[in-house]
């Protein structure tokens, strides 16, 4: 008994598998807003978008809009109402390997595919009319949202 457990307490294998995928670094999604600078420029100065590993809610990175553009940086998760975002996309170790993969290229592509499958979870954090009325409508549509207008 005491051989199991001290193979079991020497076993790093199992603790590091099931440890969370990092996020992409900070450079990475800088460079890829960079890349989809149409999607992010009607953004206002404060507008936050955060992708966080849903495995372990302890860090976070962050898209926010500012006078020069937008940029990256990882912070601490503290909370869904402290993080200051206006949508908060929480993806599953699987999906945030194709994040990562997807930095340089087609990362809307890939972060829409997983918002559809739901190995991304995506929360909306603001009303419809402060997200337009902030400049996400492009972000929004590129997500694969289509809001339906009133009806007349």
């Amino acid at each position: 008994m005491i051989e199991a457990a001290s193979e079991a307490a020497s076993d790093g294998g199992a603790t590091v598998d099931s440890a969370p995928q990092p996020l992409p670094s900070a450079e990475a999604w800088r460079a890829a807003a960079a890349r989809h600078a149409e999607l992010f420029a009607p953004l206002d100065a404060g507008a936050r978008i955060v992708l966080l590993p849903r495995s372990a809610l302890t860090q976070m990175l962050v898209w926010e809009s500012g006078e020069d553009g937008i940029d990256a940086r990882i912070e601490p998760f503290t909370g869904y109402a402290s993080c200051a975002a206006d949508i908060v996309l929480a993806a599953d170790d699987l999906w945030l390997s194709e994040i990562r993969s997807a930095t340089a290229g087609r990362l809307f592509e890939a972060l829409r595919a997983g918002i559809r499958s739901g190995h991304i979870v995506c929360y909306v954090l603001k009303r419809r009319c402060v997200l337009e009325e902030r400049g996400f409508d492009e972000l929004l549509d590129a997500l694969g949202f289509a809001f339906m207008g009133a009806c007349r």
